[in-house]
């Protein structure tokens, strides 16, 4: 089980999604990195325009260039031309329709959509996904359960059963993680 992209506590548009963060300035001709959230970066090389997001503030920016340096890109946006200008930009995450983002393979899903979803074992609801956390080894699910505790759940073949993401459903094979 995979995770691509990310969801953002922004006002984007639904059919958008988040692919990276620009994590600093490189060089001095007002360049910078983009972390992809998805760890890849074939999808980002095409880029000549995107939306950029920081809480409430959004920008649609034109790039000038694209290159790799994994894990991610070196972007350069029209009109910034030195690291104090582009320094500006640190923080703020590219946000792009959801058919220029990474493709998904099998077993893969979007986390943006996962968040979407309630947590079911068996014929009982038994909370909903708050958010998707980096847990290292495997990703975690924040799960918020009706009685309003929070859990943390492994998103990985020994806890997680079916997803229904049509459904917005996502099925644990246990509910001892959650006692």
């Amino acid at each position: 089980m995979a995770l691509r992209s990310r969801e953002s506590p922004t006002t984007a548009p639904p059919d958008m999604l988040a692919v990276g963060v620009v994590t600093s300035t490189h060089g001095i001709t007002g360049e910078l990195k983009l972390k992809s959230y998805s760890g890849l970066a074939d999808h980002l090389l095409v880029l000549r325009e995107a939306l950029f997001l920081r809480g409430a503030q959004e920008k649609r920016l034109v790039l000038e260039s694209v290159r790799p340096q994994p894990p991610g890109v070196i972007i350069k946006i029209a009109g910034v031309d030195t690291p104090e200008r582009a320094q500006r930009l640190v923080g703020w995450e590219i946000w792009l329709p959801r058919d220029q983002a990474a493709q998904l393979e099998t077993g893969e899903y979007y986390e943006a959509d996962l968040c979407k979803c309630a947590l079911w074992f068996g014929e009982e609801e038994i909370g909903h996904v708050r958010s998707v956390w980096d847990g290292g080894p495997a990703q975690l699910l924040e799960v918020e359960t009706k009685g309003g505790r929070t859990h943390l759940v492994p998103f990985t073949e020994h806890f997680i059963g079916a997803v229904e993401l049509d459904r917005g459903r996502i099925f644990i094979k246990g509910d001892e993680i959650l006692r």
